[in-house]
């Protein structure tokens, strides 16, 4: 008898009746992450590739803003206690401003925040807490400066060497950098790199590039405050904190940058350069225009000068933009608060731009919540694979608002059926909402909230399908396959309902996401094709227990198990940062060559970036007897040199066989 067995292994270590809370389907009820006494403040979320999130916020349970933090799996339950742990009850100034989080690869949480602990002088401070609450940096963490400089607004990013880059604002004329090591360490001196000019520079923000690159974008201000003239510019700081370019991108010189218009939403191009959108009044009608502008990984500006107009609509105001770059695409998006000129009548509005910088949805870009007297105002726009998610806030009251949001896809078309799904149906005042990133088919919205008191923090998930609450539950699967005497490993399993394909681990264990249910599942053998076995029920106690079912007692004739001659497996990771594995098969031409002894004859993997340009062949070594291969690719050309992020694609040909796969380079 041929037999596979399954196990399901739960990733908790805990059992769930012992821990707090669950992501609600309700959106009346929604899951209170901090519910202590006085204002609870500034949520951050920030999440891991294996779910695991970690939401922090300002607490006045004490009468000084404290610093706590949570951490949460993919399920919403708790991972402490209620209320988190308690990071630096520190002195603070009576009034905030913004902080900055992020969750390195590691799964360590960043948090960098300023306080007066310093005989009343406000300073920056950086913390790591592992995901077992420990204190990495000190119970007191890193002092990131020292003296009587008003330094505010910090922000962090993690680059692939997994270095931490923290920015911000000292004295409102200088931006100062520092760079820490995962252990700790200032890798740019104790004072860091300070940056100034004739002027004022003020609001750096932060992406990661290449191996240890960030890319700031900052501004220059120069005039007399509120009167301020601000123009909009970026630099590439390699590992050591050079300046890469010769000089500054230009992202806008144009003026009418209003001083109270701070962080531009800036995401990645996947390839090493990045998308910045914004709202100004350069000529100066008192009507906000949106401008979107591209540069690459040399610092060119790719788009018009000081910008693409994204809407050119007459008589309008167009204000809080949000940008999204999904997966797989070659556009990018815009959403935004579309006004009348007397700002009255708001609604939210969308524009797709390839990349020339041409607008796809007419130069007036298009109306998913048309010009009304109720207000709706933008939070986040995030990308899928191929369409876009925008969270927006619905207002019932001048101050009271639901939470909602809409899946388009990339013809400007509703992904969900009900359009518009409500995350959250108590009107009460939300402020300084956050989104994470899709992560498990699921986002989660964080916002402080209103409904009990002065402020509490609460949090949503909403699923790609566009269901709320829990979703699918992460474990592990091993498993061996008897075949005619023979044992060989699964290295591939689809699992119909909850669709998940299971990759293999180093350690032999393959990740899935699976929920109790009946599955049809697809085992794919080492060297054999797919067979497929109908209605195998995983009960709940069954996700630790492991499940057995028999192959041959469901394969139809024309599915019997056979060794198969060539096949395209996949890889892992992926998305992967530095290298992945890819898995194929193939019996065919295993000869030799005599002047590359070790490689197959007529088998080769080749690696190609988007324009179809070959980057690298992959050697292959000679095949094991039952011709199950892997290669890993660790992201460099044939001359050995890293590869910049984004998007590649891997072909297998073996004698007159082609197959080809695609993988994505994050960095």
């Amino acid at each position: 008898m041929k037999v596979t067995k399954i196990l399901f292994i739960c990733s908790m270590l805990m059992s769930f009746n012992l821990l707090f809370g669950q992501w609600s389907s309700d959106p009346a009820v929604n899951f209170a992450v901090s519910d202590l006494t006085g204002s609870q403040v500034i949520p951050k979320i920030g999440t891991n590739i294996a779910g695991d999130s970690y939401i922090g916020w300002f607490s006045q349970e004490t009468g000084n803003y404290d610093v706590r933090l949570q951490r949460f799996d993919s399920q919403g339950y708790e991972m402490w206690a209620h209320n988190g742990i308690l990071i630096s009850d520190h002195t603070s100034m009576s009034w905030l401003t913004d902080w900055d989080m992020i969750v390195d690869a590691e799964n360590h949480a960043i948090l960098t925040f300023q306080d007066i602990r310093n005989a009343g002088n406000n300073n920056i401070y950086a913390y790591r807490i592992s995901p077992d609450g420990d204190f990495i940096w000190g119970e007191d963490g890193i002092e990131l400066s020292n003296s009587a400089a008003f330094d505010v607004s910090p922000k962090v990013t993690v680059t692939g060497e997994g270095n931490l880059v923290i920015a911000w604002s000292s004295d409102g004329n200088v931006i100062i950098m520092h760079k820490i090591s995962p252990e700790g360490n200032l890798l740019w001196g104790d004072n860091g790199i300070t940056l100034s000019c004739e002027n004022d520079y003020t609001w750096p923000q932060l992406i990661p590039v290449g191996t240890d690159d960030v890319i700031m974008k900052f501004f220059e201000d120069s005039g007399t405050f509120p009167m301020t003239t601000r123009y909009v510019y970026a630099q590439r700081f390699d590992a050591d904190g050079n300046a890469v370019w010769d000089e500054d991108a230009i992202i806008s010189e144009a003026g009418g940058i209003s001083v109270w218009t701070q962080l531009f939403p800036m995401i990645p191009d996947r390839n090493e350069g990045f998308f910045i959108a914004w709202h100004d009044d350069r000529d100066f009608n008192n009507l906000a225009s949106i401008f979107i502008q591209h540069v690459d990984a040399d610092g060119n500006t790719l788009f018009t000068y000081n910008g693409v107009e994204v809407s050119t609509m007459p008589n309008r105001n167009h204000f809080y933009p949000h940008v999204a770059y999904p997966l797989y695409s070659e556009d990018v998006f815009v959403y935004w608060n579309e006004m009348d000129g007397s700002q009255n009548l708001r609604g939210i509005y969308g524009q797709k731009l390839n990349m020339a910088g041409e607008r796809l949805w007419s130069d007036y870009g298009m109306a998913f919540i048309e010009l009304s007297d109720t207000d709706v105002f933008p939070i986040r726009a995030r990308g899928t694979d191929s369409d876009v998610v925008v969270f927006y806030e619905e207002f019932q009251t001048v101050l009271d608002s639901h939470v909602k949001a809409m899946l388009i896809d990339s013809d400007g078309a509703y992904v969900w059926d009900s359009e518009h799904i409500t995350l959250c149906s108590v009107s009460s005042q939300k402020l300084h909402p956050d989104v994470n990133r899709l992560n498990l088919d699921q986002w989660i919205v964080v916002w402080e909230d209103t409904r009990d008191d002065e402020g509490d923090i609460y949090a949503q998930n909403i699923q790609l399908d566009g269901n709320l609450g829990p979703g699918s539950l992460p474990g592990f699967i091993t498993g061996t396959v008897t075949l005619n005497g023979g044992t060989g490993s699964v290295i591939d399993v689809e699992v119909s309902a909850n669709y998940v394909i299971v990759n293999p681990l180093d350690d032999g264990t393959y990740t899935m996401v699976i929920t109790p249910g009946t599955y049809d599942v697809i085992a794919s053998l080492d060297g054999y094709d797919p067979v497929t076995v109908t209605g195998v029920n995983v009960e709940e106690d069954q996700t630790t227990e492991g499940v057995d079912f028999t192959l041959n007692s469901t394969i139809s004739n024309d599915n019997e198990i056979t060794p198969s001659t060539f096949k395209l497996l996949g890889n892992y990771p992926n998305p992967f940062n530095p290298e992945t594995t890819i898995y194929f098969t193939t019996t065919e031409n295993i000869g030799l060559r005599s002047t590359s002894p070790g490689q197959a004859q007529n088998t080769k993997l080749s690696i190609y970036n988007i324009k179809g340009e070959k980057v690298r062949e992959l050697p292959i070594v000679t095949p094991s007897p039952s011709h199950n291969l892997s290669v890993t690719w660790d992201g460099t050309n044939d001359n050995g040199k890293p590869v910049t992020s984004g998007i590649y694609f891997y072909k297998l040909e073996s004698g007159n066989k082609s197959s080809v796969k695609k993988c994505l380079l994050l960095k």
